[in-house]
């Protein structure tokens, strides 16, 4: 990867560890409802008209399976997401407008679950928030985790909305657009760690990943674990990864992401890099 590509990516997540470090609300029963209307996804499985013209075939369904069927987090959490859309990757779930009073800002976690018949990567979420039917904020996501979600499995994000300015913190609505790429090993493509250890040890989160997939992996390797309450997302602290090379299959990195206070009792962490 050019140091030029290398540096954008390290500019674009230094904004999420910003807004991060501020941490979330402890109360997870904050104002969490809204819509998800996916209105991009191309990896979702379109309606065929059927001879006759006059009727569609529905989107096949797919097995809704249990947080990180995949194996590739490591953490205490296991929480339970509804099914979601059949044929979609949609929005199942998000946690409260955390607002961040010294820059501005806003995170917005959300889970989302693939229910297409591919995996999916590199996915990119964007949200709009609305308050008594005003757009009020618009945003963008940061990363997933896991950065490769399979059929049926969920993946975890965040959303982080510029300028909120006296933005309110509840009673919003929210529409979600999601796009993703074929979850391959081609250059540039988001590559998953699995997570091998992983210990809150009272002010950071520390551990190990391993890259089990069978291509080289090159840096840098963003680190982010997400705290939960039940299964309520309550905050997202991101990082990096110790090292910064290419990692050949089967090699390992290792990570301390700092909680700056915040509690993170119950956690899913996941590691990320990309193909070369």
């Amino acid at each position: 990867m050019s140091h030029t590509i290398r540096s954008l990516i390290v500019a674009t997540y230094a904004v999420a560890l910003l807004a991060g470090c501020s941490g979330g609300s402890d109360d997870a029963s904050d104002d969490r409802g809204g819509s998800s209307d996916i209105t991009a996804n191309p990896t979702a499985e379109t309606d065929e008209a059927s001879e006759s013209g006059d009727a569609t075939t529905p989107p096949a369904s797919v097995d809704a399976l249990p947080f990180n069927a995949s194996g590739l987090l490591g953490g205490n959490a296991s929480p339970t997401f509804p099914a979601g859309d059949a044929g979609e990757v949609t929005v199942v779930s998000n946690g409260p407008f955390a607002k961040d009073e010294d820059f501005g800002s806003a995170k917005l976690l959300v889970a989302f679950r693939n229910n297409t018949s591919a995996p999916i990567s590199h996915v990119d979420l964007s949200g709009t928030a609305r308050a008594d039917g005003e757009l009020v904020a618009t945003g963008a996501s940061q990363g997933t985790t896991p950065s490769q979600v399979g059929v049926g499995e969920v993946g975890l994000a965040f959303i982080y909305f510029e300028s909120v300015g006296d933005v309110p913190d509840k009673g919003l609505d929210y529409d979600f657009a999601i796009e993703t790429s074929p979850a391959d090993t081609s250059s540039f493509n988001t590559a998953p760690f699995a997570v091998a250890e992983a210990t809150n040890n009272g002010s950071a989160v520390i551990g190990t990943a391993t890259n089990g997939t069978d291509a080289t992996v090159s840096g840098p390797y963003s680190v982010a674990v997400y705290c939960f309450q039940g299964d309520q997302l309550a905050d997202q602290i991101g990082s990096y990864a110790d090292q910064g090379a290419d990692i050949e299959p089967g090699g390992t990195v290792s990570f301390t992401v700092d909680l700056y206070g915040t509690k993170c009792e119950t956690f899913a962490v996941g590691v990320s890099g990309y193909f070369v």
